[in-house]
């Protein structure tokens, strides 16, 4: 029996005309930098070793974290979001539900879809200004941009407890650089997340995505190498000095 393929995933395309550019992604599906109010902060990219390897960076403890920058109300918690029972793919929400989150991306169009997580799914919480390798061997990973694992376990026990009854699935919220792009950075949904590990779930993921890519900017990379540097002398071979001779090959 030929299995039929999934349905395409329901789609909403909205525009932020007055965002305030205090969460910006710029690359694509080969390597990304997070910018917090203007600020390099999180970087995920290929190694460049010529294997399937890749890394996760995060920027001097001087620069702004995610919960400086954004502002979500608790509809998130319950956002009656209902997945399909055979595909996991949900109606993503009317945008004007996050609209507290989305006033702060770059202007521009973007693209919201919701939907479980596949079952593999990888956590990547990089030290500061320490580089985190992997073999990815997931369909999806998600870079932490606040702490981790989070304080509040009350809060997480309480999100576990009604994962568990499989009524009102709280969502995370995650920016990713292109629509092909297998790996993302977690802005709201820490707690949520830890719950649902806790409760051994695949999470209800809300993704958003720009509608056209934002290439690599030089004046960005040139403030990320510094940012992302412990001060060690560079060396030529150095996975994180490789990715940065290849995002300047990119940027304009």
């Amino acid at each position: 029996m030929i299995r039929k393929p999934p349905p395409p995933l329901p789609t909403v395309v909205f525009d932020v005309p007055d965002g305030h550019g205090a969460i910006e992604v710029t690359g694509d599906e080969g390597g990304s930098l997070l910018l917090l109010a203007g600020d390099p902060v999180l970087l995920e990219a290929s190694d460049g070793c010529g294997s399937v390897g890749w890394l996760a960076a995060r920027a001097g403890a001087c620069g702004p974290g995610i919960a400086e920058v954004k502002s979500l109300t608790e509809w998130l918690s319950a956002p009656e979001l209902i997945p399909h029972p055979r595909t996991g793919q949900a109606d993503p929400p009317d945008p004007e539900r996050l609209r507290p989150l989305l006033s702060l991306l770059a202007p521009g169009r973007y693209v919201m879809t919701a939907e479980i997580a596949p079952h593999r799914l990888r956590v990547v919480h990089p030290r500061v200004r320490q580089v985190h390798h992997w073999y990815p061997d997931e369909d999806l990973a998600l870079v932490t941009t606040d702490s981790w694992p989070p304080r509040d376990l009350a809060t997480v026990r309480s999100y576990r407890d009604r994962i568990r009854t499989g009524t009102a699935l709280p969502a995370l919220v995650a920016l990713f650089p292109t629509a092909e792009s297998w790996v993302g950075y977690l802005l709201d949904g820490h707690h949520k997340l830890a719950a649902y590990k806790q409760a051994g779930s695949s999470p209800l993921v809300i993704r958003l995505t720009p509608a056209e890519p934002r290439p690599f900017r030089l004046e960005d990379l040139g403030r990320a190498r510094s940012a992302f540097h412990d001060g060690t002398p560079e060396r030529a071979h150095d996975a994180l000095h490789r990715v940065f001779a290849c995002l300047r090959d990119e940027a304009r």
